[in-house]
């Protein structure tokens, strides 16, 4: 049995240390194994420090008390960007790279689901649900708007996942299709 009292969120103290964020990109790699796929975004330290220097509530570090157990990643975005992802027109990949060149905390309209990973003994718990809530809140006081959510269902319990943020957030979402 898990002991879920040492459970925090990096969004909780408002810190992402950049090997947290690291680490984070390394338990993505090996369960999503972007390398091998360019239209995933890779976590190559430049994505990485990236992130941690624009966009660093997007991603959500649990700990079980000082252990790295999971993460939640999301990106913020356009509805131009969204509708361009969802129907296939533009990859993962070139959607970030539009995001970094052009989105900000001032203009997004929409917020891309983009990954989570919770290492298996911690599963089922509603650790990663509680994870993408707590920095979709934060991007919603940031900019003061209903966003609509959308994602790339990469297994079915991630498609169910997204569907329970969106309702308990009372948010519209899209799935790439």
């Amino acid at each position: 049995m898990v002991n879920m009292k040492g459970i925090t969120y990096s969004t909780d103290k408002g810190i992402l240390t950049l090997e947290d964020n690291i680490q984070s990109g390394k338990l993505a790699e090996k369960y999503f194994k972007m390398e091998h796929d360019p239209d995933q975004i890779p976590a190559s330290i430049e994505n990485v420090r990236w992130i941690n220097k624009h966009i660093p509530e997007c991603v959500n570090v649990m700990k079980n008390y000082q252990e790295i157990i999971g993460f939640t990643f999301i990106i913020p975005a356009t509805r131009k960007l969204m509708n361009e992802f969802i129907s296939g027109k533009i990859s993962e990949n070139s959607m970030f790279e539009e995001v970094k060149k052009s989105v900000n905390y001032r203009n997004f309209e929409t917020i891309y689901l983009c990954s989570a990973f919770v290492k298996p003994e911690y599963r089922r718990k509603g650790l990663a649900l509680e994870g993408f809530v707590k920095s979709i809140e934060i991007l919603m006081e940031k900019r003061n708007i209903r966003p609509i959510l959308f994602y790339w269902e990469y297994t079915p319990e991630g498609g169910r996942m997204c569907k329970s943020i969106a309702d308990k957030l009372n948010l519209d979402s899209r799935k790439k299709v």
